[in-house]
């Protein structure tokens, strides 16, 4: 049976938190884990990924230790990009980050922080996928 995970990538503590509220507020349940770096998140991806499942990922760009776009070109190398939906969670929305994120299939869109119950409510259809 297919399970829907989300996961929170962010070095920043509070901005976690603040999406966790936003999509609880939306109605959006889903159980979830945090990690302060993408060698944390992948780790734990590497060691738990099941094909059958759907992965949601709010990911910032930059964290220490292995920062976003390090995290993208390791999970690339063994996810299935149907399965696995990235958003981009940035304080700044670079043009050439944009195009960068263009050649991930998984990298659904750039989600300015704070997120907003608005942006977040546009999303929903992809929970519900």
């Amino acid at each position: 049976m297919s399970k829907q995970h989300v996961f929170f990538v962010d070095d920043d503590l509070i901005a976690i938190m603040i999406l966790k509220k936003v999509l609880e507020k939306c109605d959006l349940h889903a159980s979830s884990l945090s990690f302060k770096n993408g060698k944390e998140a992948l780790d734990y991806f590497q060691s738990n990924y099941s094909s059958t499942d759907h992965y949601v990922i709010f990911l910032d760009i930059n964290m220490p230790v292995m920062n976003g776009w390090e995290f993208l070109d390791a999970l690339s190398a063994f996810t299935v990009p149907e399965k696995t939906t990235v958003f981009l969670v940035t304080s700044s929305v670079d043009e050439a980050d944009i195009i960068r994120a263009k050649q991930y299939p998984f990298v659904s869109r750039f989600l300015s922080k704070p997120v907003s119950v608005a942006t977040v409510n546009e999303l929903k259809v992809m929970f519900n996928d």
